[in-house]
This record gives structure tokens, C-alpha cells and sequence, in this order.
């Protein structure tokens, strides 16, 4: 993150020498090529000052980033960032930003109380684990081209969000990579074609997806799955919705229709009360939040798809 930082605090310079922007913002010294150099980091706050130093209107910046949370950046104050942080934060537990980026709590619970303003890379870690947006954030301040490191990762991002949706084997495939560890390269789409029943075409897709949204690479002629984003925000339409749901019922229906083997399938068509109804779907999603938290804590051993609906036939 301290490179992207470097790259950030240079592109808001622009075509300025180090000297006069340093002047611009009041220092005496060439406060610049320390912070460029990474010998010093300004607190994220300056940096927005800084921006609006330079003519950047910032709080319309943070409005088209976040603008639930834009109006409690004060301009007055634009060192001040702590209720900004917090309204990011949401309902965000300071244990889960802190193993999110590193950070101690006790770290985490200063910046977001206001009792220390924050070097840049560390709010932009901050930023970074509560949205999932940096490169978008920044993107609003400075040309996001300018600053590589973060260009690079929210390219990878935008592919990552829009992945299961482009590719709707795309999650079976990441299971699937989970299950294995890594894969010999040469031999991968095969594997994966094989293994989940596609044909080598989609096989070989897949894995150039997997591996363009930044959840695989290949390294050393091996292909090996990548954590991704603790956080990435996915802009999914409705239509985009239907047609993922409806993939994989078609998958689930086409695995009844032969009969294979090992499935569990049940159904029942009942008449009920419409309060019955509303209990029964809300039992729904406690098993569905029940089988989550045991995928979580479960070891990748195979690959399954569970398919549950509750459909009011009358009026539906």
C-alpha cells in the first residue's frame, strides 16, 4: 500500500515541482520528496486537503464514491476523517478490520475514534477493508491510470465482482481449485472439464477467468487458487440475479432429470396458512445460514451445490 501511496501523493501533484506544491500547502520545507520519496506519509486528511488546495472539489468526490457517508466530511475540518471512517464502518466489528488489514485493534479503534489522524497507507488499508473500493475512491480524487498499483488491482476487482456472472461456473471452479491445491497447468482444463463434467471449451474459459479476476495463477507451470478481497463490491443487477439463480436450477434439474448419483433431492407441494408460509421461509434462510457456517469451518475436500426454493404456486 505505501507505493500506491507514494503513487497517489505524485499524481495529485501534477505537473507542480515538489517545491510549489509544498509551498501550496503551507510547509517551508520540500515536504514533497519526503512524502514521494516514502522517508514520510502525510495522514489521509491532508491529502484531502491537499486535493482541495489543488482545486479538486472533494466532497464531491466522496459523494459519487459513498454518499451515504460523504456529508459527515466536514470541509472546514478536512483533516477530520474519523466520522467519515465510521460511517463507512457501518456495522463493521473493529476485530474483523483489524484481521483485515493487519492492524492491531487497539489501532483500528484510535483512527476511527479520531485520537490519531493516520499515515496514508494505513487509512487506505482501512478504506480499502471496509469497501472493498480504494481504486474507486481514488479513481475520484486523482486519474486512476496515474496511480498503477491501484489501476492494476481495480482491474482485478471489476472482474472479480462481475465474475460469477459471466461466468456462472465460475464458483464450482474455485471450489473446485480449493479441493485440489494446485493443479499441473498443462493438464488443468482437463482436469477441471473431467472432474465437473464440461466440455474442455468452458474448462479452458474458466480458468482464464479465474486467473484475469486474480483468484488463480499459474506459477511455476502450476495453476494455484488466490485469496481474494476481504471485501469486493459487487454491482449486480436483478437480471443479473435471475439468470445466475436460473443457471444453476437448470444445472440442478438437468442432475435429477439422469438421476445422478449421490444426489439428495426433496419436495413436498403443500396447501398452508400465509403466516405458516412466512415462518417456513424464514426457516429457509436459517438452514441457509446454517450450511454457510458449515462450509466455513469445513475442510475443501469436494465440490457440492445446494438449490432450495420455496415458491408460492397460487399468485406467484
Amino acid at each position: 500500500m505505501e507505493r500506491a501511496a507514494r503513487q497517489w501523493i505524485r499524481a495529485l501533484r501534477g505537473p507542480r515541482s515538489q517545491v510549489a506544491m509544498s509551498r501550496r500547502l503551507g510547509y517551508r520545507g520540500n515536504v514533497l520528496a519526503k512524502w514521494e520519496g516514502g522517508q514520510r506519509y502525510p495522514s489521509f486528511g491532508e491529502v484531502l486537503r491537499a486535493s482541495a488546495r489543488v482545486g479538486i472539489d472533494v466532497s464531491a468526490a466522496l459523494r459519487r464514491f459513498h454518499a451515504p457517508s460523504a456529508a459527515t466530511w466536514d470541509p472546514a475540518e478536512p483533516e477530520r476523517i474519523d466520522a467519515w471512517l465510521r460511517s463507512l464502518q457501518g456495522r463493521t466489528p473493529q476485530a474483523l478490520i483489524a484481521e483485515r488489514t493487519g492492524l492491531s485493534r487497539q489501532q483500528v479503534g484510535r483512527l476511527l475514534s479520531g485520537r490519531t489522524a493516520g499515515r496514508l497507507p494505513m487509512v487506505m488499508q482501512v478504506v480499502d477493508a471496509l469497501t472493498g473500493r480504494l481504486p474507486e475512491l481514488v479513481g475520484e480524487l486523482v486519474p486512476l491510470e496515474e496511480v498503477p498499483e491501484l489501476a492494476r488491482e481495480g482491474q482485478s476487482r471489476r472482474a472479480l465482482a462481475r465474475l460469477a456472472f459471466e461466468h456462472p461456473w465460475s464458483p464450482a471452479a474455485q471450489a473446485w481449485l480449493a479441493c485440489r491445491g494446485d493443479v499441473d497447468a498443462q493438464v488443468a482444463t482437463a482436469a477441471l472439464a473431467r472432474d465437473l463434467g464440461l466440455s474442455d471449451d468452458l474448462a479452458a474459459g474458466l480458468i482464464e477467468a479465474l486467473v484475469s479476476a486474480g483468484v488463480a495463477r499459474v506459477e511455476r507451470g502450476r495453476l494455484r487458487k488466490v485469496a481474494p478481497p476481504a471485501s469486493v463490491e459487487v454491482a449486480a443487477t436483478p437480471e443479473d440475479m435471475a439468470r445466475l439463480r436460473a443457471h444453476w436450477a437448470a444445472v440442478s434439474s438437468a442432475r435429477m432429470g439422469r438421476g445422478a448419483t449421490g444426489d439428495l433431492f426433496s419436495f413436498n407441494v403443500f396447501a398452508v396458512g400465509q403466516e405458516d408460509l412466512k415462518r417456513i421461509q424464514e426457516a429457509q434462510r436459517r438452514f441457509y445460514r446454517e450450511v454457510r457456517a458449515i462450509v466455513a469451518e469445513s475442510p475443501p475436500e469436494t465440490v457440492a451445490l445446494l438449490v432450495v426454493h420455496t415458491a408460492p404456486l397460487v399468485g406467484g
